[in-house]
């Protein structure tokens, strides 16, 4: 009985730990965001300082997940729960070397002036992003098939927008060409960022369910 406690009390900071990773995300989101708002450099610079932080979180939280499976050898929903916890893990580790890649780009433009155009479709894509990663990190917690279910059709509005980048250079002048490879690379990036909340969505529905579904 004392090792079911242990157990239970482990996979207890487990879980806290994921929840403190996914706030971290999020702020590191919205520090992005802010960052190419204002295309300041510095802001941009201190992201890219911090990658270090969501990295600890995901070894972490993987170092817990394996000795839970090893040592204590759980099943069914606790099982499938360590499983998932380490995946999201992964999820929001690849979300915050994406906000280091939009950053580094950011650094790049310093001295650029983006177009009201690209800004305000750039700040519906960040807004959209965050969005969907706090309503994913709300399916986990509430084991809510139905929101995990949301976050597919939420992710059109960012597909929609990342193509509209894709087709916008023949509207620039060619000696802007440089400012919109890389509005391009960052809108990609950002489109990435949606994905995973989508990704950690469907590893929600497996945990909940048992079954993994490719939402569409």
């Amino acid at each position: 009985m004392e090792v079911r406690k242990t157990f239970h009390e482990q996979l207890d900071e487990l879980y806290r730990d994921l929840l403190k990773m996914a706030n971290t995300s999020v702020e590191t989101i919205e520090r992005t965001r802010a960052a190419f708002a204002s295309m300041d450099a510095s802001r941009a610079s201190s992201i890219i300082d911090d990658d270090d932080v969501l990295d600890d979180f995901v070894m972490k939280i993987e170092e817990t997940g394996i000795e839970l499976l090893a040592r204590q050898a759980p099943v069914a929903i606790d099982l499938r729960t360590i499983i998932v916890i380490m995946r999201v893990a992964q999820h929001l580790e690849r979300v915050g070397d994406l906000c280091v890649n939009i950053s580094k780009a950011i650094v790049n433009l310093d001295g650029y002036t983006v177009s009201p155009w690209i800004q305000e479709n750039m700040e519906q894509m960040f807004q959209r992003s965050v969005k969907m990663t706090v309503r994913a990190m709300e399916a986990f917690r509430e084991r809510d098939v139905a929101k995990a279910e949301e976050l597919s059709k939420m992710d059109d509005t960012v597909d929609r927008i990342n193509r509209t980048f894709l087709t916008s250079y023949n509207k620039e002048s060619e000696e802007e060409l440089e400012l919109i490879i890389r509005v391009v690379m960052i809108a990609r990036f950002i489109e990435r960022i949606a994905d995973h909340a989508v990704d950690i969505g469907e590893n929600v529905m497996y945990m909940v369910t048992g079954e993994f579904v490719e939402f569409s």
